[in-house]
Order: C-alpha cells, then sequence, then structure tokens
C-alpha cells in the first residue's frame, strides 16, 4: 500500500523533473539584458536594430531613442524611452532548435497597461523576413502574461529566427521583471 508520503515524493519530483527540462530551453532575456549591462551603469540603445547580446536585442524606430538600465529591485532591467511609438524587445532562437511552439512570459511595471504583439520573425536567404503567429497580449500593470506562439517548421530557405515582444505606444519608464521564452 502506497503511503501519502510516498504519492506526494512521487509527484514532486515528477513536477520537479518536468521543471528541469523546461529550464534547459529556456531563453531568459531579463538575464540575457542584464549580461549586457556587465561593465556599464546604462547602454545608450538608437533608432533601428540594437545587439545588447547575441540573443537580445531591442529596435526602436528611427526617431526613436532609449536607455537601458538595471532596475532599482536588483533582478529587472529598466527601459527609458523617448519618441517612441513602438519598441520591440527580440530574442533570438538558436539555429539548431526544432519545436513546434514556445511560451512568451512577460510582466512590465509602468505608468499605464501595455499591448504587445508577439511573433516569430523569420530571416531568409537573400534578406528577406517573414513574419509569422501574431499574438495580441495585454499587460496589466504588474501582472504576468503568459502567450503561446506556434512555430512553423524550419524552413531550408530560413537564417535565423527571433521571437518579436512588439510593445504599442510604450510608456517613458518601463521595468522589466520577467521576459522569457521557453521552448515546447
Amino acid at each position: 500500500m502506497t503511503t501519502l508520503y510516498e504519492a506526494a515524493m512521487r509527484n514532486f519530483c515528477a513536477a520537479a523533473d518536468i521543471l528541469e527540462a523546461l529550464q534547459s530551453t529556456r531563453l531568459d532575456l531579463v538575464g540575457e539584458a542584464r549580461n549586457g549591462l556587465i561593465g556599464r551603469p546604462r547602454l545608450a540603445l538608437g533608432g533601428g536594430y540594437n545587439d545588447v547580446t547575441s540573443f537580445f536585442g531591442a529596435c526602436l524606430p528611427v526617431s526613436g531613442r532609449a536607455e537601458l538600465l538595471a532596475a532599482e529591485n536588483g533582478s529587472g532591467v529598466e527601459l527609458r524611452c523617448s519618441s517612441a511609438d513602438w519598441l520591440t524587445l527580440e530574442g533570438t532562437l538558436a539555429g539548431e532548435v526544432i519545436t513546434d511552439s514556445c511560451y512568451v512570459e512577460m510582466q512590465l511595471s509602468a505608468d499605464r497597461p501595455v499591448i504587445a504583439d508577439v511573433f516569430l520573425r523569420e530571416f531568409l536567404d537573400g534578406g528577406a523576413v517573414r513574419d509569422t503567429g501574431h499574438r495580441e497580449c495585454h499587460l496589466s500593470v504588474g501582472g504576468v502574461a503568459v502567450c503561446k506562439l506556434a512555430l512553423p517548421e524550419l524552413a531550408e530557405e530560413v537564417t535565423a529566427r527571433r521571437v518579436i515582444i512588439h510593445l504599442r505606444h510604450p510608456a517613458a519608464r518601463l521595468i522589466i521583471d520577467r521576459l522569457a521564452i521557453t521552448l515546447t
């Protein structure tokens, strides 16, 4: 006869195994952004695409400017934006990863709710791009949002892939407490 303790331990071990497996397929974009700040208090972002690290970048309109710095809470990052009608936060997927979906988890603090369009951008031979899987996410102040994004099969002409989090009308000051992509 199985005791309650044995059943609880078996369930705990199964859940821990799942969490461990998911951690190996998780791209922590806040951690990547903080790595991009090592050795400097802030990073100036200009109009166009900005590589923060090889796995994390941000894009602003040509007239937009932003600063990326470590958040005062010690774990997140802060973005201070000006003249930006939109802002994208971008996570580069490793080329050899083959998966059919991913989950994007986000938690932002701002003076108002934010709407994000989440999608996959594929970079093709010859410089063209293909966007697929658009999803709209509503980010309430201090709340956590999770968005499932279907990923198409990796085509031969695809040279790179990024998950794009397109923020519409971002607040002048955003604290990003959580931003991660988990491949499933």
